[in-house]
């Protein structure tokens, strides 16, 4: 399981547009956004290939200036199974 971080960049009056188009995508949330157009947003997918095409659909999002995968995280769910 990947878990990323990612901030979203927008123009202010495009948030609420840009937070509900997001939370359309699979395995998307957004957390919150301030004034000035940047939304917090997790991302949980379950490879690196669907992590990194999701980013790509997130920057073609009409409003979304740019989407900076922050923070990344991989976890081996079949390994955890195996040790349990």
């Amino acid at each position: 399981m990947n878990i990323s971080g990612v901030v979203v960049r927008t123009f202010p009056r495009d948030i609420d547009t840009v937070t509900r188009a997001l939370s359309e995508f699979d395995g998307v949330e957004v957390h919150g956004a301030n004034e000035d157009g940047r939304l917090v947003v997790t991302v949980e997918q379950r490879d690196e290939r669907g992590t990194a095409d999701l980013l790509v659909r997130m920057q073609d999002v009409p409003g979304v200036l740019s989407a900076s995968m922050i923070y990344h995280h991989f976890e081996d769910l079949g390994q955890q199974e195996a040790e349990q």
